[in-house]
């Protein structure tokens, strides 16, 4: 049996392209077992379809294929993992008759085995392979441009969803990020935008209150390993200042006689969305709220470079 302890935020805790970053991308996320039950485990909170980020940002990126441009539009995931949203947007454009997006996507995220797992997903699906070109980029928040040239000053669209934004733990790196975000951005483009989803439970002004609790314990079937089921334990959620800790337990069994093949034990470090602060590390940045939008699950910024 193997134990583990992750490395708490992966998006961008560790100084870019360090030998952490690179460990970090090596720990359970690393395992084949834990993008499985990712994959299937998100989607009974975050699931596709009306009042969905993914309707959210389909909406923002229709309307930009529908403006003038001389060239395709580059659209960033950040911290795709294994392509949820991606996913669901060729989705979206598949429902709708689209055999070919004027698109290409890359999924940005720091956990190599995550990537696979999204690469193979869309590559196996004959639907979706063909709708739009998709790069998968082993990178960070912080260093997302260094590691992939081609989206400097030359971004149409970038989203962040998913709660992925509440990894980036304090000032210094929320700052870090919208710098590398706004160095991102086509250069001179009024259209080209980012979209930052946050979601409800780490907002204040969205909560009645700040709970401690635990959640339900859960055990999810692997829908590409017929004799594994996943079995989570319920989550620690604990906060702890302006700190947000998840831990929980997943065990990897087998479905013929019950034993446990793996164990990891998980521990995630989210950070509470400063509100009041938000607006002003905006503006250090270079950057402008365009505008912001409620959603079922939280609030999306659309932020722009202020044009000189």
């Amino acid at each position: 049996m193997g134990s583990y302890e992750t490395v708490p935020n992966t998006l961008s805790s560790f100084e870019h392209g360090s030998e952490e970053a690179i460990a970090a991308s090596m720990s359970p996320f690393a395992d084949e077992h834990y993008t499985d039950f990712y994959d299937a485990h998100i989607l009974k909170f975050m699931k596709p379809g009306p009042g969905s980020d993914i309707e959210l940002i389909w909406d923002t990126l229709h309307k930009l294929l529908l403006k003038s441009r001389s060239s395709s539009l580059n659209v960033v995931d950040m911290g795709v993992g294994t392509g949820r949203v991606l996913r669901g947007l060729l989705e979206i454009a598949h429902s709708q008759g689209i055999e070919k997006l004027d698109v290409k996507f890359f999924g940005v995220d720091p956990g190599r085995a995550m990537l696979e797992r999204g690469k193979e997903l869309v590559r196996s699906d004959e639907r979706l392979r063909s709708i739009a070109d998709v790069e998968w980029v082993s990178s960070d928040a912080l260093g997302f441009t260094a590691d992939q040239p081609a989206l400097y000053a030359a971004t149409d669209l970038l989203y962040f969803a998913g709660g992925g934004f509440n990894h980036l733990l304090s000032p210094t790196e929320i700052l870090g990020f919208l710098r590398e975000l706004a160095r991102a951005l086509r250069t001179g483009s009024p259209n080209a935008l980012a979209i930052i989803v946050i979601q409800s439970e780490s907002m204040p002004s969205r909560m009645a209150s700040i709970p401690n609790y635990d959640g339900e314990r859960s055990v999810t079937r692997s829908e590409t390993m017929p004799d594994i089921n996943y079995e989570k334990s319920a989550d620690s959620k604990t906060w702890a200042g302006p700190y947000h800790v998840d831990a929980f337990e997943l065990k990897v069994k087998s479905t013929k006689d019950g034993s446990v093949l793996k164990k990891f034990n998980f521990r995630f470090d989210l950070a509470l969305f400063d509100e009041e602060a938000w607006p002003e590390l905006v503006e250090k940045a270079g950057m402008r709220i365009a505008r912001e939008k409620d959603y079922a699950l939280g609030r999306a910024y659309y932020l722009q470079n202020k044009l000189k």
